[in-house]
């Protein structure tokens, strides 16, 4: 199952997580090239069966939302506990790089696989740790999803909600996943590091720690009197915001280089040069009028459907895009020219569609596509190259330790 030639060959991963943040970070590892061994609660990663909020199937021939985040792993089922069961995790670290988790500090520390632990039985380990709300403070111990920790605290959804409005429904996992790949580069930077010097280390990232570090730019603008949520009517800038089309349709500007882009703006894309000159023309004068000249707008942009729009703003070299539904980003060609999703067949005979994880080599292309395990499907495998016997396999078996 190792990916041949990947930049990451040769590296043993040993993931005991569940959920999204944690395994998608798996996931990019294995990607990667990384042998990432996955372990599984006698009950099963509660992945397996949240996939039906989302209308996704979840039987075991076609399992669409725990194969996103798990695809190219090997798993294995161990009940952590017991102490065998810990015992069992230990032999498997003897031979690896990296232990994976986003168990709860807590959990970790009555098994006994807690960062001093491990360190002082595994010191050549990388223990990659997704937390919550980070190490200290009084949420630490509080338990986290990026709902909460994200989106909530983090400051992400009062952004993106209409001033005045009610909040946004968040989507599913998309903290998760930017904390996901956040926490797989410091892994690389320790190994690097590892290299070097033989020792392991540490390397944690937090949802929380997350969301402010991509709401930094708006944070730090807080300390300076700017506030969110903000109407889309009043944007930064007058031009820089969505606007409504004769056909329903919603179009966004990113209009950064104001003074500069202001005139062709007016000639050839909305047809106003009369409007050239005036105190719309330049960002430091505009900032004054956001809102009398969004109106402005408003009611030009309404008077043509939004391709016309497209086309208009594609030739003079303005940045644009249409608000794409999910429906329409699972059909966008770009997509599909780039590798950004993958059709795959399931057991069950059904094809789907899932996602590729965005880090793309040149030289070191990926393999074919290798599906998520199976619940407890290379146990006995992984469990024999680590030196359990089969006498000691069969035991543990036979406790319910392992499936």
């Amino acid at each position: 199952m190792t990916k041949i030639g990947l930049p990451l060959e040769g590296v043993r991963v040993i993931e005991y997580a569940n959920f999204v943040a944690a395994p998608i970070c798996g996931r990019l590892l294995a990607d990667w090239g990384a042998e990432v061994i996955k372990i599984e609660p006698t009950f099963g990663d509660t992945m397996r069966f949240v996939g039906i909020q989302w209308c996704f199937p979840t039987d075991e021939k076609e399992n669409p939302m725990f194969e996103i985040e798990n695809s190219g792993k090997k798993g294995i089922v161990i009940d952590t506990g017991t102490k065998e069961g810990v015992e069992v995790i230990y032999k498997l670290l003897d031979d690896a790089d990296i232990f994976l988790t986003n168990t709860r500090q807590k959990a970790l520390d009555r098994s006994g696989l807690n960062y001093e632990e491990v360190k002082k039985r595994a010191p050549h380990i990388i223990y990659a740790h997704l937390l919550g709300y980070g190490e200290n403070g009084p949420a630490k111990d509080n338990p986290a999803f990026d709902y909460t920790a994200y989106f909530a605290r983090g400051g992400v959804s009062m952004s993106l909600m209409e001033k005045g409005g009610s909040p946004c429904n968040p989507v599913a996992g998309l903290g998760d996943h930017y904390a996901g790949i956040s926490l797989a580069a410091g892994v690389l930077a320790a190994l690097r590091k590892k290299e070097e010097t033989g020792k392991g280390e540490r390397v944690t990232v937090s949802l929380f720690h997350t969301a402010v570090f991509g709401m930094g730019i708006m944070v730090s603008a807080a300390h300076y009197g700017y506030r969110m949520p903000i109407t889309r009517k009043n944007p930064p800038n007058p031009i820089n915001t969505t606007f409504k089309c004769a056909d329903d349709r919603w179009l966004q500007v990113a209009f950064m280089q104001y003074d500069k882009w202001f005139p062709n703006f007016c000639n050839t894309v909305i047809e106003r040069p009369d409007l050239i000159g005036s105190k719309y023309s330049t960002m430091k004068s505009a900032v004054n009028y956001v809102e009398e000249f969004v109106e402005i707008l408003e009611k030009e942009f309404i008077k043509r459907p939004i391709d016309e729009w497209c086309a208009r703003l594609q030739a003079a070299g303005i940045p644009y895009e249409k608000l794409a539904t999910t429906d329409e980003v699972l059909v966008d060609e770009q997509c599909w020219a780039n590798d950004c999703l993958i059709k795959h067949t399931f057991e069950s005979g059904n094809e789907g569609v899932v996602f590729n994880t965005p880090v793309m080599f040149t030289e070191n292309k990926r393999g074919e596509y290798v599906r998520a395990p199976k619940f407890g499907e290379h146990t006995k495998e992984v469990l024999e190259s680590a030196g359990v016997s089969g006498a000691e396999f069969e035991e543990l078996k036979e406790k319910g330790i392992i499936k």
